[in-house]
């Protein structure tokens, strides 16, 4: 059944926003286009010294990350980077550099030459070369190049550094395509709809320049009139500035490849593209369009539920907007809508004002649902959806358009700032403005939860090779990894559809920033951005699963600076869009003075100012990858403490006390042989890639080493600078088992105090790198050695197992333990602690603790274990490893944690023999069943394959004897895969 279910999708599924809805279905132009352009090769650098042209002139270029001399490392210096970066920019001729900034000239600018004995002037010899091939509409010019063979793979080695081949002054898509008659109709308009377009570029329509793209993030359209035939053409221009308005990471941030590449403004970019759909819809001469369908759920009933709603016996009203647009102005006419609520539904309607030609209007009608069944998040509950329609009948006998629809679900989120559970706080302040101060965590349906997961970053910096099937599949590795909760990251995209989708449906809740993160992409009060916003809230904000917007990623808000825009502007349009669900300045942030009530946190129409200081919501720390030279990290060693045991404090915790919540917190990694061999080449395969380090040396372009993780988790290592394959898997194995130990006993050091959202920096990869993800890079059909949505590293099997269950029990030093129930839900069971000797692998039961725990979140039991049961009154990290297993009351193990108190590296361990076998025919529900046996005890045993799919456990400790796991297959699936490619690693193979 899964894998019948699995085929029958595909990969190149299309990921297509909602269309405008008109009497007929669009037509799409996704396909095959025609691509031509030059390139921009560049030879050395003409240096002119003590030279400057037209001073106070020129474009900024912004440095790739966080300085010039930092991330460059052998290019010649910072004024060698200064001319590469000019090459590969096709809006520089020449750019000077004065020991601090780069700045572009251009043709005019150097008609103004100046001596400057601060200054260096730099011009790239470069040459062009014209190419024409087909490429793919949505898509991006880099990976259409890859697909003709014009550039190899981008990622492999350092290839995404030769931008001077996609940097050229102008690249054109176009297609001619015939329309279907209707769209001849007498008094009829076509629009052409752009979902997406990245970077600059001029808009032609049947030969005329009809306007300008200039944000990714936004929706364009233009109307022309009725005709059979449509010529379109796209012509990305150098010199159209973008506001910034692009995807922040495209040149680079310390988890994604840095190009050299810049936009008009100076800001680093990559590469262009048509990235989402573009269609044609054909308007009646009399009639509109339906642009947009937000339907807005708000709770109806009384009170302040402090305990879990109950299903089908809570109210909700559903606020309809509908947005319309009509070619010709006049145009009038009757919206219906409507709602389906299982046996029950709700209809309405509206007559709409007179439209204005071309201007969106904005008509409401109010649906009531006296009894749904509710949505609840991952692990809580079921998720429920159901359907919102409209669809709008002109005046004068024409006819109505198609049905818009919309899923939508029955939820109350508040996002909670202070004790709500003093009924008397709730009185008082029921209908107060601004953020408390005592605590941050979100209700739902009355639930409070701890918001557990990771942070996710955009799939891809090509968006070409995106697809609706991986975002959804990273979405189920997340449900599949016990997380609820996922942050949407500010420095990167308003993410496509499926995977909104799929987070409604598998129970995901979404913290979304505003696509701001500084460094040449703040806000401004424009048009163009006013546009963007209000599109992205209308087109997203009937997800049940996003519970909160804020402004922008770690930018502060203050009002009367700089970053006052975030409440001025960015959030306030936010609150026009959207005033059902919370809003928040920042991530992190101190929360609002006023605008929001302070229950909620729900916009109440005044005016957004912000708070003083951050209290509760933290970033941080990081473990950044150190002792090698490279983009990021330090070269100098920079080890830490393992925090091994953990500290544990029987202070007291629960929803009435304060908290901590930490939205980013975590320790940079690389990925599996399997994912990151394959881009690079052979000589290459270690974590130095047996070369000194610098520009030239691939291993240094990939983000952080890992050389300090090395070394505090598995002891001091001699050869680092050695290749092969055996020492590359090695350090990769090693670099992700010190990231799960290093998150590991982050959390659950946590999980023992008060906090209430724990989300990991970071849940994905871009690319296979030294990044910070607990999931590989997850696109394939590109670059050789991926899995569909991204290949779990054993972090991410840990928080499936131990980490992020409901129940989680752990012990640290002087032999103190704890169990958490942070389900809402009472619980009964026990647990069962014991001592496992790794040279013989016998077990000691030390305790076992029957536990009845009331309904969580926060609710904790603390106890001791019994010192006599150990020598010298210790438990010996050495020698032994305890073993913490919590069972419901029916027996079923609901946590299971293997608990280190010594780092690997200074561990006795034997040397195990591990071996598997693989079944031959797979399990009714498409699984395979994998037999792992070892002749002794065996730590964090690891088994990886190049087989779409993951395992249902990985990276365990085994005593002697076997144990049955199962491979679960995804799409793409080859058994013969599994078993020709599966291998199997463990500790003491390295030790």
């Amino acid at each position: 059944m899964l894998l019948v279910m699995l085929v029958s999708m595909t990969v190149s599924e299309p990921r297509r926003d909602p269309p405008l809805v008109s009497i007929t279905s669009p037509m799409y132009l996704d396909g095959i286009w025609d691509v031509r352009g030059s390139t921009r090769d560049s030879g050395a650098c003409t240096i002119e010294n003590t030279t400057d042209y037209s001073p106070g002139k020129g474009v900024h270029a912004t440095p790739m990350a966080y300085n010039w001399n930092h991330n460059f490392l052998d290019l010649g210096g910072p004024t060698g980077t200064c001319c590469s970066v000019c090459a590969a920019s096709a809006s520089c001729v020449a750019a000077t550099w004065d020991g601090h900034n780069c700045v572009f000239k251009s043709s005019e600018d150097l008609k103004h030459k100046v001596p400057s004995a601060s200054t260096t002037t730099l011009i790239p010899q470069v040459s062009s070369r014209q190419l024409n091939f087909k490429g793919t509409v949505p898509g991006d010019l880099v990976t259409d190049m890859q697909r003709a063979g014009v550039v190899p793979d981008p990622l492999h080695g350092r290839n995404y550094a030769n931008a001077s081949a996609w940097a050229g002054d102008e690249w054109v898509y176009s297609t001619t395509v015939q329309l279907p008659a209707v769209f001849a109709t007498a008094g009829s308009t076509t629009l052409v709809v752009f979902d997406g377009i990245k970077m600059g570029a001029k808009i032609i329509l049947n030969g005329q320049h009809v306007g300008n793209a200039t944000n990714q993030h936004r929706r364009i359209m233009f109307p022309i009139s009725a005709t059979t035939e449509l010529s379109v053409a796209v012509k990305f221009a150098h010199d159209i500035t973008t506001e910034g308005r692009y995807m922040d990471c495209s040149g680079g941030w310390d988890w994604a490849p840095y190009s050299r590449v810049r936009d008009a403004d100076g800001n680093p970019a990559f590469t262009k593209g048509i990235w989402k759909s573009v269609y044609a819809v054909s308007v009646p001469g009399r009639s509109a369009v339906i642009s947009q369908l937000t339907p807005l759920v708000y709770y109806a009933g009384e009170g302040w539920p402090v305990t879990a709603l109950v299903d089908g016996q809570a109210p909700f009203e559903v606020v309809v907007r509908v947005f319309l647009i009509a070619p010709l102005s006049g145009v009038a006419g009757t919206v219906e809508v409507s709602g389906s609520w299982g046996g029950a539904s709700s209809t309405g309607s509206v007559r709409t004002p007179q439209l204005s030609a071309g201007v969106e209007t904005c008509v409401t009608v109010t649906l009531r649902a006296d009894s749904p069944q509710l949505w609840w998040p991952n692990g809580m509950g079921r998720q429920v959806l159901y359907n919102v329609s409209a669809r709008f009948t002109p005046d004068g006998g024409l006819p109505a358009t198609d049905t818009s629809v919309r899923p939508i679900g029955f939820r109350m989120v508040a996002l909670v700032t202070g004790n709500d559970t003093n009924a008397s706080w709730v009185k008082h302040n029921s209908n107060s403005e601004g953020n408390g101060d005592h605590t941050m965590m979100f209700r739902i349906n009355g639930a409070p939860f701890v918001a557990r997961g990771a942070n996710m970053i955009p799939m891809e910096e090509l968006e070409g090779r995106m697809s609706a099937v991986a975002h959804r599949q990273l979405v189920q590795n997340a449900v599949d990894g016990g997380m609820n909760t996922l942050r949407v990251w500010g420095g990167g995209m308003f993410l496509p559809d499926a995977w909104y989708d799929a987070a409604d449906e598998l129970g995901i809740m979404v913290y979304h920033d505003m696509q701001y993160a500084q460094r040449g992409h703040a806000p401004d009060n424009t048009t163009t951005q006013d546009s963007e916003l209000r599109h992205q809230i209308r087109r997203l904000a009937h997800h049940p699963a996003i519970v909160m917007w804020d402004g922008c990623n770690e930018c502060r808000v203050v009002m009367n600076t700089s970053t006052g825009i975030y409440a001025t502007f960015v959030m306030t349009v936010v609150a026009q869009e959207d005033m059902s669900r919370a809003i928040w300045p920042s991530c992190p942030a101190a929360g609002w003075a006023t605008g929001v009530n302070t229950l909620t946190a729900i916009p109440n129409g005044n005016p957004l100012t912000t708070n003083g200081s951050v209290k509760h919501e933290t970033h941080g720390p990081y473990q950044h990858g150190g002792g090698f030279k490279a983009a990021d990290g330090s070269a100098a060693p920079a080890l830490f403490g393992s925090n091994i045991p953990i500290s544990v404090t029987a202070n007291p915790t629960g929803v009435s006390l304060e908290n901590v919540f930490a939205s980013e917190f975590g320790c940079s990694v690389f990925s599996s042989f399997e994912s990151m061999s394959p881009t690079l080449e052979a000589s290459h395969w270690g974590v130095h890639a047996g070369m000194p380090a610098g520009d030239s040396n691939p291993m240094s372009a990939r983000n952080y080493p890992c050389d300090n993780i090395i070394t505090v988790y598995f002891g001091n290592n001699s050869d680092f600078d050695q290749v092969g394959e055996a020492v590359f898997k090695k350090h990769l194995w090693q670099c992700m088992i010190g990231q799960a130990l290093n998150i590991k006993q982050n959390i659950e050091t946590r999980r023992a105090s008060n906090q209430f959202g724990i989300i990991v920096w970071q849940f994905n990869e871009i690319w296979p790198t030294g990044g910070w993800g607990s999931i590989e890079y997850g696109t394939v059909g590109f670059t050789k050695g991926q899995v569909l949505g991204g290949r779990w590293k054993p972090l991410q099997h840990w928080y499936a197992k131990t980490i992020y269950t409901d129940i989680s029990a752990s012990c640290g030093s002087g032999s103190l333990c704890y169990v958490t129930n942070d389900s809402p839900k009472s619980f009964s069971g026990k647990v069962e602690i014991s001592s496992v000797e790794f040279a013989s692998g016998a077990s000691t039961q030390l305790l076992s603790k029957n536990l009845s725990m009331a309904a969580g979140m926060g609710v904790k039991e603390f106890f001791s274990l019994p010192t006599d049961k150990f020598t010298n009154g210790a438990i010996d990290g050495t020698s032994e490893i305890l073993h913490v297993v919590v069972t419901s009351a029916d027996g079923t193990a609901v946590n299971e944690n293997w608990i280190p108190f010594a780092t690997p590296g200074t561990m006795k361990l034997p040397a195990a023999s591990v071996t598997f076998t693989v079944a031959d025919t797979a399990e009714p529900d498409g699984s395979v069943k994998v037999t792992v046996t070892s002749d002794k005890f065996a730590l964090y045993v690891t088994l990886t394959t190049l087989a779409q799919g993951r395992f249902s456990d990985n990276a365990f400790c085994m005593t002697p004897g076997s144990q049955t796991v199962s491979f679960i297959p995804i799409l793409g699936f080859d058994v013969s895969e599994l078993k020709s490619s599966l291998r199997v690693e463990h500790a003491a193979t390295y030790i």
